[in-house]
């Protein structure tokens, strides 16, 4: 028995221009898949080598001298205002910070500093507010946004503003 309806449709169509359309769509999906994958692998090794390219070039700067290396004194005070710098940085960003390992280390570093008074001796801007940041960040270790904001609003006065942020 067949439907009245059924002798209206006609013939059915084949199936196999859709069908291959369906492929192609989906070999296309996988083409564009893998090139998308491999730009990303290949930016994320790249930008891993530029930072430690960076690093290295920031090292070295520390380290460098007129005959070659620079006096311990010297070495040493370098690498202390550019810790400060870079602390005051990361924990004023500390809310941006996407690894909860990478947070539990600069909670760990604020700690430190207080309890050891790491940089409270030394006379410059930097690190007085390198002192203030670690303050803020173990005052508020389990909140990074208020910690960070923390770091933000206390900056002192006399801190001196890096060129390309300055307004005049």
């Amino acid at each position: 028995m067949s439907h009245p309806l059924d002798d209206d449709l006609g013939s059915r169509r084949p199936r196999g221009p859709l069908l291959i359309g369906a492929v192609f769509v989906l070999m296309f999906g996988i083409f564009i898949g893998a090139i998308a994958t491999t730009v990303l692998l290949r930016t994320s090794i790249g930008s891993a080598g530029d930072l430690k390219a960076r690093e290295a070039i920031a090292l070295q700067a520390l380290i460098d001298g007129p005959q070659g290396l620079a006096t311990p004194d010297a070495a040493s005070e370098r690498t202390v205002a550019a810790f400060a710098h870079s602390w005051i940085v990361s924990t004023a960003a500390i809310d941006a910070v996407s690894s909860l390992d990478e947070r539990a280390k600069l909670v760990e570093i604020a700690r430190w500093m207080n309890a050891t008074a790491a940089l409270s001796s030394r006379e410059d801007a930097v690190s007085r507010w390198a002192m203030i940041a670690a303050r803020c960040v173990e005052t508020h270790a389990d909140a990074p946004k208020d910690a960070a904001n923390c770091v933000r609003d206390d900056m002192p006065l006399d801190v001196p503003i890096p060129e390309h942020l300055r307004k005049d």
